[in-house]
């Protein structure tokens, strides 16, 4: 992300939130596991497929120019046959960012319910696990795997900003694509076709919540605790910049290593600086920590954190601490009473997840964009026809995710898939967040 579009976007970001508020994150060893799954083909869904990308949007690549396009577009095939696809993926199945496994689980659900429905384009998806467990370190030996040894057609998925930028540079040199990773980190709006996030960006976020703090807490005291990598660093950013003027609040600001226990200690440092509200960019596992050890030393300040940690699964680890704690969003949880919501739910229930949480949620669309990405690139797959596909046809506006509020716009311009956001509260009684306000659209187009 430039910063001309960074400071673009806050200031977007804070006339909206105003207006709102007026009207109210590999060892290959034996922890690796492979996975055969895929799509549902064509428009055609099963009886017991989600209300799929097929029944809520459609590609322009059957029809026109586009298709001609992909028809005529050579590239390398690795990893492709006719009747397979291997994708792959680094992520954290031990240590503290292991939480996270239920985005895996999800997308391993949805990819077996498309293989059982045929496919897509004929092809079935062999999903490729390896456990980084959220070090860069064995995230080269992941990268290193899947590209030598399994041979992946492309990496999908993959977690965390410090470990994606750590594989960047290989994924780089062997061109091979990396699409809808689970991190915010901005670079992936600016890295070319073959990368892209999925989430909003951390700078975006930040700056949501800077605007949030200073709008609703005027004159109170802030501590920010972040994540010391880019993904801490760019909310840290992002943090300042929507407070603005109220950064003179700030008493201090302390920050933790990735795969630290907790963040305890820092916690309680800025707490007895005075800090009234806490501002936070953590994994959930160390957030919720952070919320059991302060309640339990009869310490009340308000808590403002990042989406990344915003799941009714963080509330469980919190046991009861979690109450009242403020969050952004951009997808639903499974608590949300609504229809979309409660649909995906019960499809996740129906397909092998007991207990679905905002992961699930979150595993269920990245799976909805790939399938629709796969499908609107066609028979011809290889490298250079599905980064054509992504900037060109798959995501014009037509097609939206079952849990998106507004579709994504994807082109050589915008390589951002999601760039709205709402703030949440967690009411503990109730099991559930609750919104604040209204959503914030921040491309200003539904």
């Amino acid at each position: 992300m430039t910063k001309n579009r960074i400071a673009a976007i806050a200031g977007c970001v804070g006339v909206a939130i105003l207006l709102v508020l007026a009207a109210a994150a590999c060892s290959s060893s034996s922890s690796d596991k492979t996975t055969t799954a895929a799509a549902t083909t064509g428009g055609a869904a099963s009886s017991t497929a989600p209300a799929n990308s097929a029944a809520t949007g459609s590609s322009t690549a059957s029809g026109g120019d586009a298709a001609a396009k992909l028809d005529s577009i050579s590239g390398d095939t690795t990893g492709v046959t006719d009747d397979q696809i291997v994708i792959g993926t680094f992520f954290a199945q031990t240590g503290p960012a292991a939480v996270y496994d239920p985005i895996l689980e999800a997308e391993n659900a949805y990819f077996d319910n498309v293989n059982k429905n045929g496919g897509i384009n004929g092809r079935k998806i062999k999903y490729i696990i390896c456990d980084d467990g959220y070090n860069p370190t064995k995230t080269i030996n992941c990268v290193n795997k899947l590209l030598q040894q399994d041979q992946v057609f492309m990496l999908y998925g993959t977690l965390g900003t410090p470990t994606t930028d750590a594989a960047q540079p290989l994924l780089k040199s062997a061109g091979v694509p990396d699409y809808f990773i689970a991190s915010g980190d901005a670079t992936w709006g600016t890295s070319g076709a073959n990368f892209i996030g999925l989430q909003p960006d951390y700078v975006t976020e930040g700056t949501v919540m800077g605007k949030y703090a200073a709008t609703t807490y005027p004159g109170k005291k802030i501590g920010i605790v972040y994540q010391n990598d880019d993904f801490g660093k760019e909310g840290d950013k992002g943090i300042k910049q929507g407070l603005g003027s109220s950064s003179s609040e700030i008493v201090g600001e302390e920050t933790y290593e990735a795969n630290a226990a907790d963040w305890n200690a820092q916690a309680t440092k800025l707490i007895s600086k005075g800090a009234e509200v806490m501002l936070i960019f953590s994994t959930p596992t160390q957030y919720a920590a952070a919320l059991k050890y302060e309640k339990a030393q009869g310490k009340t300040v308000t808590w403002i954190a990042s989406s990344v940690a915003a799941s009714s699964q963080t509330a469980k680890l919190a046991q009861g601490a979690m109450d009242g704690t403020i969050t952004t969003g951009y997808l639903p949880d499974p608590s949300d009473p609504g229809a979309a919501a409660q649909k995906v739910d019960k499809w996740l229930k129906d397909h092998g997840i007991a207990n679905p949480s905002a992961f699930s949620f979150y595993g269920y669309t990245s799976a909805q964009m790939l399938e629709q990405l796969l499908k609107s690139t066609g028979k011809n797959l290889n490298r250079s026809s599905i980064a054509y596909a992504l900037q060109n046809v798959a995501f014009t506006g037509d097609f939206k995710p079952d849990l998106m509020e507004f579709s994504p716009k994807i082109n050589n311009n915008n390589m951002y898939p999601i760039r709205y956001m709402f703030m949440q509260k967690w009411d503990e009684s109730k099991g559930a967040f609750e919104k604040v306000g209204e959503t914030i659209n921040l491309a200003g187009n539904s």
